[in-house]
């Protein structure tokens, strides 16, 4: 091996000992956000799951000490549905992260597909989480609406401003999870695509490295 061979190959050694170090620096990284994100994600479905649960005794309470109209326990098995959807959605993903002993392709790949479907999720909180008690809170005011109306037009104004005003508040609620969705996860799953872009280069580029170093051997 003359000299120049020499050097290409000490200067290839070096580049390969701070290529590991810098990929578990990075994979040390990788999982302490991922660490993150699903402590996020685990404190919001405990706080979603708890008052959805708390709010049945409450409203069953509510409704048999005031009275209520049947349609004031409709929102009851939306509470239910709420709970157990993001039960079991918990359940379904838990099975689907990357174990402690991963290598780094696996761990960022892991981290991606919890973000995207964090924005699956929030993109479509709609369906699952506003428009069930959303139906059932219309129904019950419409249904107070219909038994008011021998009082007169100003009866059925208070039930209509009623129904508005929850439209708005859930119409709130819809909007605020689109932000968090653009600004934060829509950025993550961004950095996450980069950096898988750059692990797959990275690979392309050993493999031309290590062609060589055999045809060096041979």
């Amino acid at each position: 091996m003359n000299p120049e061979e020499l050097k290409q190959a000490w200067q290839m050694q070096t580049s390969q000992r701070r290529l590991a170090i810098d990929a578990d620096a990075l994979l040390k990284e990788v999982r302490h956000n991922e660490r993150h994100f699903r402590q996020l994600i685990f404190r919001r479905d405990v706080r979603e799951v708890g008052v959805t649960l708390l709010l049945v005794p409450l409203w069953l309470w509510t409704g048999l000490t005031e009275t209520l109209h049947w349609t004031w326990y409709l929102c009851i098995p939306t509470f239910l549905w709420i709970a157990g959807f993001m039960v079991v959605d918990r359940m379904r993903q838990r099975q689907r992260q990357a174990e402690p002993g991963d290598p780094l392709w696996e761990c960022v790949e892991s981290s991606l597909a919890q973000v995207e479907h964090q924005i699956w999720l929030l993109r479509n909180v709609f369906w699952w989480y506003l428009l069930p008690p959303g139906v059932a809170i219309a129904a019950f005011f419409a249904n107070c609406a219909w038994l008011a109306r021998d009082r007169g037009l100003g009866a059925g104004l208070v039930m209509a401003g009623v129904i508005a005003f929850a439209a708005l508040v859930l119409g709130g609620v819809y909007w605020l999870n689109q932000i968090y969705v653009c600004k934060e996860l829509e950025t993550r799953r961004r950095e996450l695509q980069g950096l898988i872009a750059d692990l797959n280069g990275a690979n392309h580029l050993a493999r031309p490295a290590e062609a060589t170093d055999h045809e060096s051997r041979d």
